[in-house]
């Protein structure tokens, strides 16, 4: 804008006040002259509007708008714990955001004077001067952002009309979802009785203010796990040695028989993934994998998982070794020359399903059967090597070893059966933890080698003296150390539940935060990240659907693509469960909380 001194211009003749009553009555006819100053008059024109000045109002406006509607969509989701990383981030964040938004500032400056000063050059080579004079007088008292048509604020309320009403919809929508997809409380109801359990909610982190320190953890660790399961790797590593030695003897046995062959075993369970606690010293578990015999294939028939149980059945079927014969001379097909070959067909392939099957598919008790009686006579072979006595107590899914010291230690050792599904280590096995048999010829699906493998993969690339393993050790003591709840006859929360929710966070979170000194972190974590699939009712299979699995862990390749699985399904089924395994929860979370008077008295 400018400010003018004198109305004489371009050869006028006529006085100053001539010339700004003919300016006036040009600009605003109707209207007198309101003001002078000096010798030359100057008033202000009520009808000239300032076009870069509404512009830039609308543009605040509009960016106060933006500004809104994103803290409306993308609020900043966090808890009330922070640790000194996560604070540190937010700062440079901050920091950074701040730099850009003073940049932003600095560029609408400078692109909103730049439009001021094009339009003043246009306006001048147009010879239309009216819009730059700025008359010092006495100010008007009209609204400023008055346009043509309409008077006062009801005219600027209106040219915006659609600003407030978009906020208005968009606000009232945003309210109206979130009250939609707030989470509800943690709350189970029971079909007896209308009483409600109701729980604080737990994403707040509220039962976290009290959590107990790292030396709490680290001195219960010491007293109630470290001390009872010290010789456990040795143990593990004789176990499994003593199964071999017993495995070697059985092929010695069955080199002349057409009965599936043993493959060397391999140790599964808490023992030999090194989170074992007391309940686990005594007590481990071997799979024994099975592969036909030659001239015999297994085929494998999945059960629909729709049906709530992973299980298939083994089907036995002859197997064409045309290759073999051409290429040894020495070996005859059992598919092809079965006429001139009867009576060898029936002593191989007929006898299996006539001693282990029934119909064409592997019967998992007689299987079970012939393997012990098996070891029993694979024990006479070995057993002037050992100085303890074996027992081999009854079962009809798996074969149960009992070792018996002199000095009255004993050892309970389970070989389970199974078959390979594929090129993977998943296994159909003969009996599976927490898993009733549904018919003899149903064998379950277990994924035991995989969660192995992946727990020693992380041992490999974890940095040294990590906390993982011992955060399950001591949520699993305290477990073991609590009752159940009135009425229930077994616990709802297994260990394979804590040991999932571990498995997702080793995914989640980076190796290293999982060092020694972050072991109080690391527990909260897990128990919260378990609360949170109680208040859910839902907690994912570590294997199935799991899209952040490393591709060294061999799985099925539809596992990957799959859907996945709900390890608590029941709990949406059955409200009964869900009420107990929540009680049980917070009967955990109050032993955790009472843990620094747990661990003096363990030092005592």
């Amino acid at each position: 804008m400018r400010i003018v001194k004198s109305q004489r211009k371009w050869g006028a003749t006529a006085g100053p006040g001539a010339d700004l009553g003919q300016e006036e009555e040009r600009c605003c006819p109707g209207r007198s002259v309101e003001g002078t100053l000096g010798s030359a008059g100057h008033t202000w024109c009520p009808r000239w509007t300032d076009e870069s000045d509404a512009g830039a109002s609308m543009a605040v406006i509009s960016l106060l708008f933006l500004a809104v509607m994103y803290v409306v969509h993308h609020p900043l989701l966090v808890s009330d714990r922070m640790d000194l990383d996560t604070l540190a981030r937010s700062r440079q964040l901050e920091k950074r955001m701040s730099e850009e938004m003073r940049q932003l500032e600095l560029e609408f400056e400078e692109r909103k004077r730049a439009a001021e000063e094009k339009q003043k050059a246009e306006n001048f080579w147009r010879g239309d001067t009216s819009g730059d004079q700025l008359v010092l007088g006495k100010k008007d008292r009209g609204w400023p952002f008055q346009v043509d048509g309409q008077e006062g604020p009801l005219g600027w309320m209106l040219g915006n009309l659609w600003n407030a009403g978009l906020f208005c919809i968009f606000l009232i929508f945003e309210l109206l979802r979130q009250n939609m997809q707030h989470e509800p409380a943690f709350e189970s109801s029971s079909d007896d009785d209308d009483e409600e359990v109701r729980v604080v909610p737990i994403t707040s982190y509220n039962w976290l203010t009290d959590f107990p320190s790292r030396e709490a953890l680290e001195s219960f660790h010491k007293h109630h796990v470290q001390n009872v399961t010290r010789d456990l790797p040795c143990t593990c590593e004789f176990v499994e040695s003593f199964v071999d030695d017993l495995i070697e003897a059985c092929r010695v046995l069955s080199r002349r028989e057409a009965h599936p062959q043993l493959e060397d075993c391999l140790g599964i369970g808490a023992a030999f993934e090194k989170w074992g606690t007391l309940h686990e010293t005594q007590k481990f578990d071997i799979l024994v994998p099975l592969v036909p015999p030659q001239g015999t294939m297994f085929v494998l028939e999945m059960r629909d998982p729709a049906l709530g149980r992973r299980c298939g059945c083994v089907l036995v079927e002859s197997e064409c070794v045309c290759k073999r014969e051409k290429l040894l001379g020495d070996v005859l097909c059992l598919v092809h020359h079965h006429r001139d070959h009867s009576a060898l067909v029936g002593t191989s392939n007929s006898s299996i399903k006539a001693a282990l099957c029934t119909g064409s598919h592997l019967d998992v008790y007689k299987t079970v059967q012939w393997f012990r009686n098996m070891v029993g006579n694979a024990w006479a072979l070995v057993a002037h090597k050992y100085d303890f006595k074996l027992s081999l107590p009854p079962s009809t899914t798996c074969c149960k070893l009992r070792l018996d010291y002199r000095s009255g230690r004993f050892l309970s050792i389970r070989l389970v059966l199974g078959v390979q599904r594929e090129d993977t280590l998943v296994y159909l096995v003969s009996q599976a933890p927490n898993q009733e048999q549904v018919t003899s010829v149903d064998w379950p699906e277990s994924f035991a080698a995989c969660e192995h493998l992946f727990l020693k993969l992380v041992g490999r690339f974890a940095p040294e003296n990590t906390c993982h393993l011992k955060c399950l050790q001591i949520i699993l003591s305290l477990r073991d150390l609590q009752s159940l709840p009135q009425g229930a006859s077994c616990p709802i929360l297994t260990s394979y539940h804590f040991k999932t929710a571990l498995m997702h966070l080793l995914l989640r979170l980076p190796l290293t935060d999982w060092q020694h000194d972050m072991l109080s972190q690391r527990l909260q974590d897990i128990l919260w990240f378990l609360g949170r699939g109680l208040q859910q009712r839902s907690l994912h299979h570590f294997l199935i659907g799991n899209n952040f699995l490393p591709l060294t862990i061999p799985i099925p390749k539809t596992f990957r693509n799959a859907e996945p699985v709900n390890l608590f399904q029941h709990l949406v089924l059955n409200p009964m469960a869900h009420s107990q395994a929540v009680e049980e929860f917070h009967n955990l979370l109050a032993q955790v909380k009472a843990l620094p008077c747990s661990s003096l008295a363990g030092a005592d």
